[in-house]
């Protein structure tokens, strides 16, 4: 244990380092370390004082077991095993598990959703870090003292066939993990003079599992189950579809009362943001009221969605950003999130590897987020908030006619699908105030002129106040109180939909002199 707790350590502060790196790079300053602690930290005098000896450890015994043996310490391994699997696959099914890669594949998504990125990565970091200390203290065990370290164990090949089997097994499988290990360390095992094995471990077995299987052996056993449930989904009557008119009371306002409702919910005073030598805003002040529909104009590269950046906090800016009263000019945007912010982005990438589900029970631990701990033991008022998250993540889905796709991958909906769980991602967060970015990008016209009533009805639903940004001039001038025009960063014209639609600069600048285009401006969406 205490191998374990100091190795959790020593992974959180290397995660630390490695914070700004993503991917790839990640992988490698995790290999950099590595390499310089064999070529450095394992050869100081302490470490490596009197080679020729043993590190005395005598085995003694865990809950009466005599661990003597080594078929003592092998089943103690097993057991261990065992349990670790256990606890992560309770981890993956779970919002901390969901939470870990809502991070992993969109940090800014999750960041909109009230979770600390940094906070998420050190954990994990510093969860990987203990199961390797607690391996490490079972193989000082197994070995009964470790002869010459820096030489048999913890190279730099070791790492590299530990990630040979995890991505042979299945990136992301609890299973997978375990037949990559057996598949690239079992298999030379077992026959070790055949000149075939080495081959399939590696190198050549490598590349053609990974140009057909590039998911690994986890993979293929997901297409067959899923084959079988398709084949017994067929022969089965279709499950009826449930959908309701009304907000479910699970997803009721989150502020019942705020002390400034007669004021700007969002003020934003000389806000700019630089990036280098380029300024993408100059100095903007602005502000949405309660229960507003402000739309955001402009041509491509005005500045919008770096304004929108930097209300979320998304960008390093300076003015005052305020939100109900509150100046968070310097808050995080996890933070901003817990005051009321809702954000959707222009891609809706969403999070492709959670389904709409996952998703929305990752948006609802914002009213209360589970603890790794707590929910790796099944802690009781964990598990029961977590169930009560899910029945409201199951409301929602059949509120908004999501029913069918409950259980798809967010990678695999079409585009406008994804941009209905955005919305649902905003009623989950119960969020007063929604920035939206080009909410009806990438979709058809058909389902655009859809678009203004829903996010009408979304607003009157959460008693919200919307900050839109748009380039479809009849859904914008139809649901908005009034627009802004940015140009070059700056605000070029402000008011009602009309008379900023008709004002020369904007005609001039945005809409250009094509009458067809001016006269269809004017077409609303409500």
């Amino acid at each position: 244990m205490i191998a374990a707790l100091v190795t959790a350590l020593l992974a959180a502060l290397i995660g630390i380092g490695a914070l700004r790196v993503r991917g790839l790079l990640l992988a490698i300053s995790t290999f950099a370390f590595a390499h310089a602690s064999t070529q450095y930290i394992f050869r100081r005098p302490i470490l490596t004082s009197n080679l020729r000896q043993r590190i005395p450890f005598n085995r003694t015994d865990v809950f009466g077991i005599d661990l003597d043996s080594q078929r003592s310490m092998y089943y103690l391994c097993l057991a261990v095993l065992v349990v670790l699997l256990i606890v992560i696959g309770r981890l993956r099914r779970s919002p901390v598990g969901w939470s870990t890669i809502a991070v992993r594949d969109n940090p800014e998504a999750a960041a909109a959703y009230t979770i600390n990125p940094t906070r998420v990565k050190l954990r994990s970091f510093a969860f990987a870090g203990a199961i390797a200390g607690l391996s490490g203290g079972l193989l000082l065990g197994v070995t009964e003292g470790i002869a010459v370290p820096v030489v048999r164990y913890f190279t730099l090949n070791d790492s590299l066939t530990l990630l040979g089997g995890v991505v042979i097994g299945g990136i992301g499988s609890t299973i997978g993990a375990v037949l990559g290990a057996m598949w690239v360390i079992g298999l030379p095992f077992y026959f070790p003079g055949n000149s075939i094995a080495p081959l399939l471990t590696s190198s050549v077995g490598l590349l053609v599992l990974l140009l057909y299987f590039p998911g690994g052996f986890a993979q293929i056993g997901y297409r067959a189950r899923d084959a079988i449930l398709t084949w017994l989904d067929r022969r089965m009557r279709p499950a009826p579809t449930i959908s309701t008119t009304s907000v479910p009371e699970s997803l009721g306002k989150r502020h019942p009362a705020r002390v400034n409702d007669d004021g700007p919910v969002v003020r934003t005073e000389n806000v700019t943001v630089r990036f280098g030598g380029n300024v993408a805003v100059d100095g903007i002040s602005m502000e949405v009221r309660s229960g507003e529909i402000v739309g955001l104009i402009g041509t491509n590269g005005a500045g919008k969605s770096t304004l929108m950046n930097a209300i979320g906090g998304f960008v390093p800016s300076t003015g005052i950003v305020e939100i109900f009263g509150t100046d968070v000019s310097r808050v995080s945007p996890p933070r901003r999130a817990r005051l009321g912010l809702g954000r959707t982005f222009q891609q809706a990438t969403l999070f492709p590897e959670l389904t709409v589900r996952e998703t929305f029970q990752v948006a609802l631990e914002a009213r209360g987020r589970s603890s790794l701990a707590a929910t790796a033991v099944g802690w009781p008022t964990t598990v029961t908030r977590q169930r009560r998250h899910r029945a409201a993540a199951d409301d929602l889905i059949d509120f908004l006619g999501l029913g069918r796709y409950a259980d798809d991958y967010v990678a695999n909906l079409s585009t406008g699908t994804r941009r209905i769980v955005e919305l649902g991602g905003l009623l989950a967060l119960q969020a007063e105030v929604l920035c939206m970015d080009e909410p009806t990008a990438g979709i058809a016209q058909k389902e655009t002129e859809a678009f203004g009533p829903l996010i009408v009805e979304i607003r009157r639903e959460l008693d919200a106040s919307i900050l839109i940004i748009e380039h479809d001039m009849p859904l914008i001038t139809g649901i908005s109180n009034r627009i802004y025009c940015l140009e070059a960063g700056r605000v070029i014209a402000e008011g009602g939909p009309i008379s900023v639609r008709d004002n020369p600069l904007v005609v001039a600048s945005y809409l250009g002199t094509n009458e067809t285009a001016i006269a269809r401006s004017g077409d609303g969406a409500s």
